[in-house]
C-alpha cells in the first residue's frame, strides 16, 4: 500500500466571485487544495471542520469584519499557529496594525498578483512549518529538563541579561515565567558557596573557556533541604566581553541514593557507626600513605568483657542497645564526628584526596577498632586507650537495671607489628586476647612474647604448604538454581581443606594466610585446573555442561600469569571456555586499574566468563559495569537478607537486577537461604539463585545426586 502524499489546504474566504475564484484556481495550479467561503459564518464552519494549513481571507467581508474573524481564529488556543494572510485594496495603516493586533500574520495587495500569492503562501507554510518545528523542539527540551531536573541558563555579559529555561525558575522557587536578575540568583545560594562562585568567575582565562561545578544544599521556603549542583562554562567573545552558558540539577534523589549505598556498605546497621568493610578499606589508605611519607599509625581492637553473659541474663534486646550505649560512649572520646566520616579517597581511586583521621569501627558482636593514624609517642595511645576505658567504667541504664561494663583492648603498631591492615588486626586481636588472659579490664601491646597463637600459626602455615603441593585441598561445589529454565548449569566452586588432625579448617583463616605467606599462585593453578577436571568428569558421564565459578584472589588477578594458567588448564582438560567463570570483588578494581582490566580483558578474551561479586559491599561505581568485561554480577548476601525487611534494601536490589537487564549482565543474588527471600527475588526477575534454600556446597559426588534427584525442582513448584 502506498502512503497517501500531504498536499497543503488553503481556505480562501472573499465576498467576490471573481476575486475568490481567480484565488482558488491559482493555488490549485500551484499545488495546493483549496476551500472556498464567501463569507465569514460560511468561513467559520469551513475552519473549524476542515483545520486548513493557511487561511487567505478579505479584509471587507458582508456579514463579519475579517479583522473580527481573525480575532474569532485565534481566540482557540490551538488555532495561533495557522498563518492568516490579509488581501486589501485599502492603504489604511490602522485597520493593517488592528489586523496584526488580532492575529493577522501577512498581507497581499488587491488587485492580487498570483505568482506573489502563491510564493507569499509557500513562504509563510515553510515559516510555519519552521516555526512549529522549533516549538515542538523547546516543548521537548523543556520535557527533558524537567525529568532530569536539570535547568539551563545563558548569560551575556555585554547586556547583563539572564535567560533561564523553566526549570531552572522551577528549581530555584520562581514562577516558572518569572525573569530573574543575577543578583536574584546569587543570593538563592548560601553565603560561602556564593563566593565561591564569584572568585571562579573573577580569576577566569580570557585566553580560553573555563568550567565551574559547583555544589551545594538549599532550604526552600517549606524547610525542604535539597542538593543543587551548578555547571557553567565561560565563553570569551572578545578580550572583554563573555558568555557564561550554565546549568543546574536538583541532584537530591541522586545523593540520597548514592548515601543510602553508601551507608549499607560502610556502616553498622545497628549503631549506626563504621562496620568492618569502612575500617579495612580506611586502614588500608591509612598504612599507604604512612608508608609513604615513613610514619607510624596504630590499631587498637577492643571487646567487651563477659558480654555474653548480659546477653544471656538480661535478653538479646538489652545486648543490643548496650551496644548502641557503648558506640555512643566511644565517639566521646573523639573531637568531631571526623571519626565516622567517610574518606572517599579511600574507597575511590578517582575521588580527591581527603587528609585521613582517626576512625572508630565495630568489626563484629561486641567487639570494635579504633584507627590511630597518627601520633608522636606512644604516650599519646595510652592517654586515648586510658580515656576509653575511663568512658566505658561508668554504669549503663538497661531496661532499669545498671550494668558496670569492663573493656579489653590489644593495639598493634604500623610498620613494626604488621604492615597489612590484616596483619595488624590480627595481631591487635592477639594482644586484645593476651589482655584477657591476664584478668581483663586492661589492654596490652602486641609483641611476639605475647602471641600465644604463633607457634599454632607456624604449624598451620607448614601444613598448608603440605596440602597444596600434596592435592590435600577439596573442591565443593554450590549450585545455581536459574529461574526462568528452573534449571542447574552453574555451580561456584569453594575451596575446602580437612585437616588431618584439626578437621576442617575456615578459608576465611587459610586463604588469607597463603596470600601473606606467598602460597596463594599455587593454591591458585591448583584451583583452576581442579575446577577444568571436574568439568571434564561431569561431561564424560553424560551430565549436560556445567560452568564453574572460581573465587580469584587479588594478587592472582594482578599478577602476570593468571590468564596463561587458564589458558592452559582449558587446553590440558579440553573443555570450552564457557564451563569456566572467574568471580572477582570490587576491591581487586581500586588499585592498577590498568592492569586489572588488561588481565580481565585476557580472560573474557579466552571465552572465559567474568564475574564481579559482592557487589555493593564496596564502592559499587557503576563505570566498574561499562569499563570493565563483566557477564555476570552478583548481589551480596547482606543485601538479599535485608531486602525483605528493609525498605532501602529492597529498593536496591530492584535497582541492582535492573540495572543488569538493562546492560545485559546476567545477575545471580547469593546467600538465599528462605522461601521469603526467594518470592522476593522471583518477583524482580532476578536469573540465578545461590544458596542454602536448595543446598549448601556440595562435593562432586554429592552434586552429581543432586543432579540427578532435581530437589530444587519441588522446592520451586511449592512456591
Amino acid at each position: 500500500m502506498t502512503s497517501k502524499l500531504h498536499y497543503f489546504s488553503v481556505l480562501v474566504i472573499d465576498a467576490n466571485n471573481a476575486t475568490r475564484f481567480a484565488a482558488s484556481d491559482s493555488l490549485k495550479d500551484a499545488g495546493f487544495d483549496t476551500i472556498e467561503a464567501k463569507n465569514a459564518k460560511q468561513a467559520f464552519m469551513y475552519f473549524n471542520q476542515l483545520q486548513p494549513d493557511i487561511v487567505v481571507m478579505d479584509m471587507d467581508l458582508p456579514d463579519m469584519n475579517g479583522i473580527e474573524l481573525c480575532a474569532e481564529i485565534r481566540k482557540n488556543p490551538r488555532n495561533r499557529l495557522i498563518p492568516i494572510m490579509m488581501m486589501t485594496d485599502k492603504n489604511d495603516v490602522e485597520s493593517i496594525i488592528r489586523a496584526y493586533d488580532a492575529g493577522a500574520t501577512d498581507f497581499i495587495d488587491k488587485p492580487l498578483n498570483h505568482l506573489v500569492l502563491e510564493q507569499r503562501t509557500r513562504y509563510l507554510l515553510r515559516s510555519n512549518q519552521v516555526f512549529r518545528a522549533l516549538e515542538h523542539k523547546e516543548r521537548m527540551l523543556e520535557q527533558a529538563e524537567r525529568i532530569a531536573q536539570l535547568g539551563s541558563w545563558e548569560w551575556d555579559s555585554r547586556n547583563n541579561q539572564l535567560s533561564v529555561s523553566k526549570e531552572y525558575n522551577r528549581i530555584l522557587g520562581f514562577a516558572e515565567d518569572h525573569r530573574p536578575t543575577v543578583k536574584e540568583v546569587l543570593y538563592s545560594v548560601p553565603e560561602i558557596e556564593r563566593k565561591k562562585l564569584l572568585k571562579h568567575f573573577n580569576q577566569r582565562d580570557p585566553q580560553g573557556q573555563q568550567s565551574v561545578t559547583l555544589q551545594h544544599r538549599l532550604t526552600n521556603d517549606a524547610g525542604v533541604i535539597r542538593i543543587l549542583r551548578h555547571e557553567a562554562k565561560i565563553q570569551q567573545i572578545n578580550d572583554v566581553d563573555y558568555t557564561i552558558y550554565g546549568t543546574i540539577h536538583d541532584i537530591t534523589e541522586e545523593v540520597a541514593h548514592k548515601e543510602q549505598i553508601l551507608q549499607l556498605a560502610y556502616y553498622d546497621s545497628l549503631t549506626g557507626i563504621p562496620n568492618r568493610t569502612f575500617f579495612k578499606t580506611h586502614l588500608e589508605k591509612a598504612i599507604k600513605t604512612a608508608r609513604r611519607r615513613g610514619r607510624g599509625l596504630a590499631v587498637l581492637v577492643l571487646d567487651l568483657d563477659l558480654f555474653k553473659r548480659i546477653n544471656n541474663s538480661l535478653g538479646h534486646e538489652a545486648g543490643d542497645e548496650l551496644l548502641k550505649k557503648v558506640s555512643n560512649r566511644l565517639l566521646q572520646c573523639f573531637p568531631d564526628t571526623s571519626c565516622t566520616k567517610l574518606n572517599m579517597s579511600a574507597i575511590d581511586p578517582q575521588a580527591p584526596e581527603e587528609t585521613m583521621t582517626n576512625k572508630i569501627a565495630r568489626l563484629e558482636g561486641d567487639q570494635f577498632a579504633v584507627l590511630i593514624n597518627r601520633f608522636d609517642a606512644l604516650d599519646e595511645i595510652i592517654l586515648l586507650a586510658q580515656r576509653i576505658f575511663k568512658q566505658l567504667t561508668s554504669s549503663f541504664t538497661l531496661h532499669g537495671n545498671n550494668v558496670v561494663l569492663t573493656a579489653s583492648a590489644g593495639i598493634a603498631l604500623y610498620p613494626v607489628n604488621g604492615q597489612g591492615a590484616e596483619m595488624l588486626l590480627r595481631n591487635a586481636d592477639a594482644a586484645l586476647h593476651f589482655a584477657k588472659s591476664q584478668g581483663r579490664n586492661n589492654f596490652h601491646f602486641y609483641s611476639s612474647d605475647i602471641d600465644f597463637k604463633s607457634k599454632e600459626r607456624l604449624s598451620i602455615e607448614s601444613d598448608l604448604r603440605h596440602a597444596i603441593r600434596h592435592n590435600e585441598l577439596e573442591l565443593h561445589y554450590q549450585p545455581k538454581v536459574h529461574l526462568k529454565s528452573r534449571s542447574v548449569h552453574t555451580v561456584e566452586a569453594l575451596v575446602r581443606w580437612n585437616h588431618p588432625i584439626r578437621g576442617m579448617v575456615s578459608p576465611a583463616q587459610f586463604v588469607p594466610m597463603a596470600e601473606e605467606i606467598g602460597l596463594v599462585h599455587e593454591m591458585g593453578a591448583w584451583l583452576i585446573r581442579e575446577a577444568c577436571y571436574q568439568a571434564k568428569t561431569w561431561n564424560q558421564k553424560g551430565i549436560a555442561p556445567i560452568r564453574i565459578a572460581i573465587n580469584l584472589s587479588p594478587i592472582q588477578i594482578r599478577a602476570g600469569r593468571l590468564v596463561s594458567d587458564i589458558g592452559a588448564a582449558l587446553k590440558e582438560f579440553a573443555i570450552a571456555p564457557s564451563q569456566l567463570e572467574v568471580e572477582i570483588t570490587e576491591t581487586v578494581l581500586l588499585e592498577d586499574s590498568d592492569r586489572v582490566m588488561r588481565t580481565l580483558e585476557g580472560i573474557s578474551s579466552l571465552g572465559v566468563k567474568v564475574a564481579l561479586d559482592d557487589f555493593g559491599t564496596g564502592y559499587s561505581s557503576l563505570s566498574y559495569l561499562t569499563r570493565f568485561p563483566f557477564n555476570t554480577l552478583k548481589i551480596d548476601r547482606s543485601f538479599v537478607t535485608e531486602s525483605v525487611n528493609q525498605g532501602h534494601a529492597a529498593a536496591i536490589v530492584h535497582t541492582i537486577i535492573q540495572l543488569c537487564k538493562n546492560l545485559n549482565l546476567e545477575v545471580v543474588a547469593e546467600g538465599v537461604e528462605t522461601e521469603q527471600e526467594l518470592k522476593f527475588l522471583m518477583d524482580h526477575r532476578c536469573d540465578l539463585i545461590q544458596g542454602f534454600y536448595f543446598s549448601p556446597a556440595l562435593d562432586p559426588r554429592g552434586f552429581e545426586l543432586f543432579m540427578q534427584q532435581k530437589p530444587w525442582i519441588d522446592l520451586l513448584e511449592d512456591l
